[in-house]
């Protein structure tokens, strides 16, 4: 009986030696060193993620709140006696990040010893389980580096961008793209110096995206303060929300609709940046504020530097048009000797809160022909508020029937002799002697024709009340 007793825990005691050795060849280092000459040799895993942070900014984000995905993908390149591992995943919409590694032998002399994973083409398959094959896009990233060595594998990182050229047609075919499930590496090998090895398709369980309504928070901070606006409203800024990929201040209610912005400034450091904050709406009780920036300047400052944003003026609509005109008599003239350009100051409209003045025809450089100058100013701007935030956009580009959005605002408009609206001109900003002025140019040259120029939707901006300051607080990630 001791006997049998005797031999079961010989038995156990091997098994579990056995165990624990297998487990520690499977973990173990190799006892031979990488030659930090020809590779990149990495220390932590902390320092590899730094440099993937580099390569591509958006994973700063991605990496704060956890969003990466592990993966379990363990592939077999036979013919190399090697292994893929896709280790981590992220998506966004139909743009997946992949960062994968591949073993090194002692015999590697450099990365183009190593296989490299090259993907042709993606397959999506939306929750209907309808397919779409597309071309496999990648982004390079923001780096020139290749890959990194860590623990005796070499770290390669792609961004995809499936691009489906005449597959995706219709509204109703996009949005079965952005609800897609599934992103499968399709047409996948690994090469490297010693050839090409083809591999079976990859498929990953991905979030489809939201469509519909704002972005779900992944998480949010408290701000509680109060605007008080000049013409007598009250916004309550209620929480700043974060979502992929991107940050949003909520406020408590409607705004009226010709309140278009806020303008204020993000201080880091004494670093001072200034910003206008977007007005959008969630649905008719409520809107919020978009605030990219204020998410990209907290995922790039250290954590020893303090911030706060500001908010310190609104901007606001007015219906209010202006117009003059060119006439065909002085483009002709123009034309005869556009060197010397052509001036008018003639002033459109000189009140207290803006200054129009159509200076001329000139030379535009940067599009290489003369187009219609003019300059819009707001004399009373003592607060030295950035008036690129007020700059003009053609009218043809925002179509009829939104007039109402508030990104529908200091629209400027061209019409010919008979009164037709053209749609061929674009505007661009100059600046002589440090003062600013815009050049409207046309694709076709300037037509020699009377015109008829009308800037309206013109916004002008006001000082709040209360200036508010909130301090800059990146909230902390979720817990797994």
């Amino acid at each position: 009986m001791n006997s049998k007793l005797g031999k079961i825990i010989i038995g156990a005691v091997l098994l579990i030696g056995f165990v624990i050795y297998t487990q520690y060849e499977k973990n173990a280092e190799p006892a031979w060193k990488v030659n930090t000459e020809n590779f990149t040799v990495l220390d932590s895993w902390e320092e590899l993620m730094n440099f993937e942070k580099m390569k591509y900014n958006d994973l700063k984000f991605v990496d704060h709140f956890n969003l990466f995905k592990d993966s379990r993908v363990s592939v077999p390149i036979t013919s190399e006696h090697r292994t893929l591992r896709i280790e981590k995943t992220w998506n966004y919409g139909f743009q997946l990040y992949v960062l994968y590694s591949v073993d090194i032998k002692e015999r590697d002399k450099d990365e183009g010893d190593i296989p490299r994973l090259n993907v042709e083409r993606i397959k999506l398959t939306s929750e209907q389980n309808k397919e779409f094959i597309g071309t496999a896009e990648l982004y390079p990233g923001e780096t020139s580096s290749e890959g990194y060595v860590f623990k005796h594998r070499l770290y390669r990182s792609m961004m995809i961008h499936p691009e489906f050229n005449n597959a995706v047609n219709s509204q109703e075919d996009w949005e079965e793209v952005m609800k897609s499930n599934r992103f499968e590496l399709y047409d996948i090998t690994m090469s490297s110096k010693k050839g090409v090895t083809n591999l079976k398709p990859i498929a990953f369980q991905v979030e489809p995206a939201q469509i519909r309504g704002i972005p779900k928070a992944i998480a949010s901070i408290p701000v509680n303060q109060t605007l008080h606006v000049n013409n007598g409203d009250e916004i309550t800024l209620k929480s700043i929300e974060f979502f992929q990929i991107g940050s949003r201040i909520m406020l408590d209610k409607k705004v009226d609709k010709d309140l278009v912005s806020l303008i204020g400034e993000i201080n880091v450091n004494d670093r001072k940046l200034p910003i206008e904050y977007e007005i959008s709406s969630v649905h008719e009780a409520e809107n919020y504020i978009q605030t990219y920036s204020l998410m990209s300047e907290l995922l790039n400052s250290a954590p020893s530097e303090e911030g706060f944003f500001s908010i310190t003026h609104s901007v606001h609509r007015t219906n209010k048009e202006y117009s003059f005109s060119v006439v065909k008599a002085d483009i002709e003239k123009y034309n005869a000797n556009q060197s010397n350009g052509l001036i008018k100051n003639k002033v459109i409209v000189n009140e207290k809160d803006v200054n129009i003045v159509y200076e001329g025809l000139e030379w535009d450089a940067a599009n290489n022909q003369g187009g219609i100058k003019f300059s819009i100013n707001y004399p009373d701007n003592s607060d030295n508020v950035e008036e690129a935030f007020m700059f003009p956009r053609p009218s043809y580009h925002f179509g009829d029937g939104n007039d109402e959005d508030r990104y529908v605002r200091n629209l400027i408009s061209v019409k010919d002799s008979s009164g037709k609206q053209l749609e061929n001109y674009d505007i661009t900003q100059i600046y002589q002697d440090d003062k600013p002025s815009f050049i409207i140019y046309f694709y076709n040259g300037l037509p020699v024709e009377d015109l008829t120029i009308t800037l309206s939707r013109l916004t002008h901006y006001e000082p709040l009340i209360n200036a508010v300051s909130i301090p800059l607080i990146l909230p902390e990630p979720n817990k797994k």
